[in-house]
């Protein structure tokens, strides 16, 4: 199955999940790619109106099976480029998607679930299929367990739709 891993990160630790993912799902048989949303020009921490961001370039959603979308917790929200990114890509027709944050706080419903929620919202107004989700919580002591459970977790579930497609 073709997978499709759309991440913005801002320090790295998005992407270090997602990279740590993809070997994941590449281990399980899947053609896994990582796209990563830049911003055009330094990316400003206090820019919120997601009009004002420029990317550098926008993943087509529809090249693969299953989509994986990720990104920072940003002041208890959704990342403001992943809102952006959302606004242009157009629709996406049941598409099986996946999505998982990160945040510096050490429990998820200090800011992590709220961005989930936003971030589920924005992917069904758009038609997609929301299968899954996750919160890594980067302060606190059981991150690497959170993140060897998202990792199963994503497996199975892309293992299930794989299944389906065939």
């Amino acid at each position: 199955m073709e997978i499709g891993i759309i991440v913005h990160s801002l320090t790295g630790n998005t992407l270090s999940v997602a990279e740590r993912l993809q070997e994941r799902l590449t281990a399980d048989g899947h053609d896994v790619e990582i796209e990563q949303l830049k911003t055009i020009g330094e990316e400003n921490l206090s820019e919120t109106k997601i009009d004002n961001i420029k990317l550098k370039g926008y993943p087509d959603p529809q090249a693969y099976d299953l989509l994986i979308i990720a990104g920072p917790v940003r002041g208890a929200s959704a990342s403001p480029v992943l809102k952006h990114y959302f606004s242009r890509i157009g629709q996406l027709e049941k598409k099986p998607t996946l999505l998982f944050v990160t945040q510096f706080f050490p429990f998820p419903w200090m800011g992590g679930k709220n961005a989930l929620k936003q971030m589920t919202a924005l992917c069904e107004a758009l038609g997609a299929e929301v299968i899954g989700s996750a919160v890594i919580n980067w302060k606190n002591p059981r991150r690497e367990r959170q993140i060897a459970e998202l990792l199963q977790q994503f497996s199975e579930l892309a293992a299930r739709k794989d299944q389906k497609v065939k």
